[in-house]
């Protein structure tokens, strides 16, 4: 231990939470020349929990390709709250896969604190002729779009169902969702404002419901966390208490699906450093669950 800047990282990595209420003060050069020796996913950590316009600030003082790679980092629905607040969203967008970018511009499209704007278009969703074993085997491999629930659509994307991923759990690997899958008690307008949505009915049923569109097609889903988290500062909301809830849902399906390695914020497409061999493999494997009706 030789320097201040030794304890200070030691103090981020250990306490992201109370170190993102210190920086939300700072506004000075120090913090971007200790962000030098920081890990991205260390920073992203601290980010995360940081006031929505406070970190935006932050990572438009980063140089665009440290700030991307502290993007890549955050789950999809932050880093698209941080990057809507963004100057240099642009430079920051150039640096990301296509389909991270893909779906940014999505919820770009719908207003500022409108239920659009803090959906997640990359949820892991199956056509209703898929069967059980297929979403498990799909949750396998895009495990940081698992949710709580799963939701099911025809082949043109229209919204036709949900299943609970602990039903899916329990039911025989042959058996076809549209068997099993439940009617969707309700659905929001991308165009809801998020202070409407936190009093819809459907929350009574469950913590995540689809975004659709006038047609019925999926375009995302959103979780009450992701609605209350945008709410006032004021109010009291434990977000902590929130995100260890989430995380305990995720170790427990992991437990429960036999061997599923759910690593928190983790996205295969926006792990940059990836060979030719796995990139070809990564492909192939996109185009077979298209087949498949997998729509990670």
């Amino acid at each position: 231990m030789n320097s201040k800047n030794d304890l200070v990282r030691i103090f981020l990595e250990a306490h992201p939470t109370e170190a993102a209420r210190v920086l939300e003060r700072q506004r000075g050069s120090a913090v971007l020349r200790l962000f030098e020796d920081l890990k991205p996913e260390t920073i992203a950590s601290v980010v995360a929990r940081m006031n929505d316009h406070a970190a935006a600030d932050l990572m438009d003082r980063l140089e665009p390709g440290p700030a991307t790679r502290v993007m890549a980092s955050l789950p999809f629905r932050t880093m698209a709250i941080l990057l809507r607040r963004m100057q240099s969203k642009e430079a920051v967008l150039d640096g990301l896969p296509d389909k991270v970018v893909s779906g940014f511009r999505l919820v770009d499209r719908f207003p500022d604190r409108s239920v659009g704007a803090c959906m997640d278009p990359r949820a892991l969703t199956a056509t209703d002729d898929l069967k059980s074993g297929d979403v498990l085997g799909a949750a396998r491999r895009y495990p940081d779009r698992v949710r709580e629930v799963l939701f099911v659509v025809d082949r043109d994307g229209v919204l036709v169902g949900l299943c609970r991923m602990r039903q899916i759990l329990g039911t025989p690997e042959d058996v076809s969702l549209r068997d099993v899958m439940e009617p969707v008690r309700h659905t929001f307008s991308p165009y809801v404002n998020l202070q409407d949505a936190v009093d819809a009915p459907g929350w009574r049923y469950s913590s995540e419901l689809p975004v659709a569109d006038g047609e019925g097609v999926l375009l995302g889903t959103i979780g009450l966390v992701d609605i209350k988290r945008q709410g006032s500062p004021e109010s009291g909301y434990d977000n902590e208490s929130e995100k260890a809830l989430g995380e305990l849902f995720r170790l427990g399906f992991s437990a429960f699906a036999g061997g599923l390695h759910l690593e928190a914020d983790r996205d295969p497409e926006r792990e940059g450093a990836q060979d030719e061999g796995a990139q070809d493999e990564g492909a192939q494997d996109e185009e077979g669950n298209q087949k498949k009706g997998i729509r990670p």
